[in-house]
């Protein structure tokens, strides 16, 4: 062990800084009297100053390309190298020169963990490290068995929240357990310096299919969330009919935006799987390739596989990864795919090899992300492009002039590429996705307007709408996430300031984390918070990178102990459960249950699932249909129907079930959308809508309902003669307008 000269504390013999105040423990002391006064101050400064720390005067007219200014007389030892000609570098000196010396103190440390250039050097004792075999196993068996544990505890989980009883009211602590189960092993692992590649690669691998197995447990034998539904439709029009581009009148653009529906329904003919196993095998491939394709990107960009496996994991506690990201839905197979582009044209950027091969290989990918998800692909070529606007900026390092660094480049033929492959398809006759994107992010702007103004549009935070508040630890978590990722973004930047700022997609990465803190404060309105939502997976792609440098700066492998790691794994845990309340609501809503009043998943049960299958079975395919959001799904996947919605026909089918009486104007909407069924689910009487409204966001009292939906506008149809009714299972009554619709 050694001393620190500085502040005392105790080092091992093989550190180079102090862990306490980053002073360099092989300086020597120097007793000899090498100071000079100030002109100005009467300041003393060493003999090789050429500025006064104090009032920044101009000790001697001499220019050498660097010089040592120590920030004080009592910082002497931690002087900072700076340029002496550079007018940037004296007003720095200068304004840290006029802080407190205390303050002074803590920005050289500060300063000093930032710009280490070495701070994944391991200890002398892990120096067999360097020549071990790849291949070493490690914890990865003791870790897919915990992981495995995990999965049974989340399903044991489900079980008892879906069957009741006794064993419901644990079911939060076991799906909480099992989740922690998951994570906190292979974070462990992925934080120490003495994990090898090969176990780190395996690590990520067994994690992202465990977490998988979560999404894929809560529903194991058909789709069930809101999304799939959407897209379960356009592979059965797909099946059926044998060609693209199908009406879906729930989602119309998901039939232009077919790559996923094409994929799953290739597989199922090869295969003779159905739908679902299809669907569910090429969702956990791509969620292979994003966990594999990321790991590399992050590898590539420090040139450090424990940075690159913290990223990762790091990435994993985005609010969408564990469940919205392994729907059956286009952004599960779009943002792998995008994701691999990043990285074959930094691989090229990086090794300049490959030119023609990479750009091929990069271009083809594009193409498939275009045609597989809208989102994903106009942000990813937003990403391309201020990658090559930051490469274009930068000052060329080889010999050839600039213009000629970009034409030999792949990146600004690639991000052209992609942006002119996005506006053709988005012209394609016929696709409405300039109209589907503008109308959300219109009614986000109108509702943050109304907020600023004073005049309604926020959103009630940790209340749901049908009235349950969130529980006071599950709000802690979520603010404590926040704050944690938050926090040390700046301290991440100064980190890609100091040590990657010649890297262009770096800084491209540095950059777009800018924007998570922006779009939390879209979570203050009803739609802005669903574009947070939906941000959250590529905005974490640069948060993760961005905090796991800051990580591995700030707690470097040389002075890492198990003190360090258990700070920093109970940091991310939170961040992880906090992000997954974030984005998901309350772990009471997670989990399966009993029905629930248009609560997506939580209201799909057997009774509407018959009543489809009886529609199809009894009155046949493609008859136009209303019903509410529930509804919807059901008889348009089990039963087949064509579904009216005011997307679709621009009408407004929900004044139909919310008006006492079927009025005059009511009776002119079914006979103007040639409305043949009427399907009404008698359950809306009795609760709030869980998501805010019954039927669509425009519906008059959307998010704003006090009472439910009364019995007697849910019965009124009972009473029209021109109407009848043609099945009820209870809850759920189908009645027949033909009668009215054909009246003279």
């Amino acid at each position: 062990m050694q001393k620190c000269p500085s502040c005392k504390k105790r080092m091992p013999d093989y550190a180079r800084y102090c862990a306490q105040c980053g002073h360099h423990l092989y300086d020597e002391p120097d007793t000899r009297d090498t100071t000079q006064p100030c002109p100005s101050c009467t300041e003393r400064m060493p003999d090789y100053a050429h500025y006064c720390a104090q009032c920044g005067h101009q000790l001697n007219a001499a220019h050498v390309k660097l010089i040592k200014v120590p920030l004080s007389s009592t910082l002497q030892r931690h002087a900072t190298d700076i340029p002496a000609t550079t007018a940037r570098k004296t007003i720095y000196h200068k304004v840290l020169g006029k802080l407190p010396r205390p303050l002074q103190y803590v920005v050289t440390a500060l300063l000093r963990r930032a710009g280490d250039p070495e701070p994944e050097m391991v200890r002398a004792s892990y120096a067999f490290l360097k020549t071990e075999a790849t291949t070493n196993w490690g914890w990865l068996p003791l870790v897919a068995l915990l992981n495995s544990l995990g999965v049974f505890s989340v399903a044991y989980a489900y079980t008892g929240a879906r069957d009741g009883g006794s064993i419901a009211s644990g079911a939060t602590f076991f799906f909480v357990f099992g989740l922690l189960l998951i994570f906190v092993p292979s974070l462990i692992r992925l934080i120490a310096p003495t994990a090898s590649r090969f176990e780190r690669i395996s690590l990520l691998c067994v994690t992202g299919i465990a977490f998988y197995l979560v999404n894929v447990m809560y529903s194991p034998l058909y789709f069930s969330y809101f999304d799939e539904f959407l897209h379960w439709r356009t592979v059965n029009d797909i099946v059926s009919t044998g060609h693209l581009f199908s009406n879906n009148t729930l989602l119309p653009v998901s039939p232009f935006f077919p790559g996923l529906e094409i994929v799953t329904e290739g597989l199922t003919k090869l295969s003779g799987l159905n739908t679902f196993i299809s669907g569910t095998i090429v969702v956990g491939v791509a969620r292979m390739i994003m966990v594999l394709a990321l790991f590399l990107l992050y590898e590539l960009i420090t040139k450090s596989a424990r940075i690159a496996g913290i990223a990762m994991i790091l990435y994993m506690t985005n609010p969408h990864f564990l469940f919205f990201d392994t729907q059956f839905a286009y952004e599960s197979l779009a943002l792998p795919l995008a994701t691999l582009v990043l990285y074959v044209i930094a691989q090229h950027v990086t090794h300049k090899n490959g030119r023609l091969r990479i750009t091929l290989i990069a271009c083809i990918l594009l193409a498939a992300v275009a045609v597989t998800h809208h989102i994903t692909d106009y942000i990813f070529d937003s990403f391309l492009l201020l990658w090559a606007i930051l490469y274009a900026l930068q000052r060329p390092a080889h010999s050839y002039p600039l213009k000629g660094r970009l034409r030999k480049s792949p990146l600004l033929w690639a991000a052209l590429f992609g942006v002119m492959l996005s506006l053709l398809w988005m012209s394609f006759p016929g696709n409405p996705v300039v109209n589907y994107l503008s109308s959300a992010f219109e009614v986000a702007f109108n509702q943050l307007t109304r907020l600023l103004n004073g005049t309604g549009g926020g959103k009630q935070l940790f209340v749901t709408f049908s009235g349950q508040p969130t529980p006071l630890w599950e709000r802690f978590l979520t603010i404590s996430s926040v704050a944690l990722l938050v926090f040390p973004l700046p301290f991440g930047l100064l980190c890609l300031w100091l040590r990657y700022r010649s890297n262009a997609l770096v800084w491209m990465l540095g950059i777009v984390s800018l924007g998570y803190p922006v779009s939390q404060a879209l979570r203050l309105t009803n739609a802005g918070a669903e574009i947070a939502d939906r941000s959250s997976a590529f905005l974490f792609l640069a948060v993760a990178c961005v905090l796991a440098i800051f990580i591995a700066q700030f707690w470097p492998t040389q002075w890492l102990n198990w003190k360090h790691t258990a700070v920093l794994t109970c940091a991310l845990s939170i961040v992880f459960l906090g992000s997954l309340i974030l984005g998901n609501g309350a772990i009471s809503s997670i989990l399966p249950g009993p029905y629930l009043v248009s609560a997506d998943e939580r209201s799909i049960e057997p009774e509407g699932i018959q009543s489809a299958m009886w529609a199809s079975s009894y009155l046949g395919p493609n008859n136009r249909m209303t019903t509410d959001r529930i509804n919807q799904l059901l008889m348009s996947v089990y039963g087949n129907q064509h579904l009216v919605t005011p997307t679709e026909d621009q009408i407004d089918d929900e004044a139909i079930f919310l008006s006492p009486t079927l009025s005059p104007y009511d009776i002119a909407v079914l006979q103007q959308a040639q409305v043949r069924y009427i399907v009404v689910d008698l359950r809306l009487s009795t609760a709030l809508p869980f998501v805010g409204f019954y039927f669509n966001e425009g519906e008059p009292g959307a998010y704003k309902y006090t009472t439910p939906v009364s019995v007697t506008a849910l019965t009124k149809f009972n009473t029209v003669p021109q109407i009848n009714r043609v099945f009820d299972s209870g809850s759920i009554v189908l009645y027949d307008a033909g009668g009215l619709i054909h009246a003279p």
